[in-house]
């Protein structure tokens, strides 16, 4: 943990303000990559969860939490699911358009 800072006290009290979304969040500072990481104690496979935007530690940090949580990742495979189909389509479309431009 040397490479790592714990972060308790900041300007914006971000760092309290996790904790209000969830009791295990806690914010370290990463020396070696220049970031703000948020962990969590109850983390499966290891504390990490997410780097902070921009490195800038700041309210984004506590919407993006909020957005993550685990009570919306029914919510959250939803969308990615829905992305993915959208994705797919457009890629189907494309190489259809390539085929038929090689046979006219």
């Amino acid at each position: 943990m040397k490479n790592y800072c714990l972060i308790e006290n900041d300007p914006l009290f971000i760092a309290q303000r996790l904790k209000e979304v969830d009791k295990s969040y806690f914010i370290l500072f990463n020396l070696k990559e220049k970031r703000y990481e948020v962990h969590s104690t109850q983390q499966f496979g290891g504390s990490f969860c997410f780097s902070v935007k921009d490195d800038v530690l700041d309210e984004r940090a506590i919407f993006y939490a909020l957005k993550t949580r685990k009570e919306k990742m029914d919510e959250i495979i939803k969308q990615m699911d829905a992305e993915n189909d959208k994705l797919q389509k457009k890629q189907l479309h494309s190489a259809v358009e390539k085929v038929v431009e090689e046979i006219l």
